[in-house]
């Protein structure tokens, strides 16, 4: 996972370690649990914004999400914090 912010920031190790740590920090915050569950987010799916589609060949769930369906006026990050 490393290797794609050493690409993104031309192997200056330097750049790319704050640029991983600036991501972890925001993926601590943003996903406080790893993931969001389908139970967090009821009112997309009953937009029909987006649904679960199974498990792939190794069992990793699968969510198919329609970005055109969503309107950022309409819904806000509120629900997720």
């Amino acid at each position: 996972m490393i290797r794609r912010f050493l690409r993104a920031r031309d192997l200056d190790v330097e750049k790319a370690s704050a640029m991983f740590l600036k991501y972890l920090k925001w993926r601590h915050s943003f996903v406080p649990n790893g993931s969001i569950s389908p139970s967090q987010v009821p009112n997309e799916i009953a937009d029909d914004k987006a649904f679960s589609q199974g498990r792939d060949k190794i069992g990793r769930p699968i969510l198919i999400v329609f970005g055109r369906k969503h309107f950022q006026k309409k819904d806000g990050l509120d629900e997720f914090k």
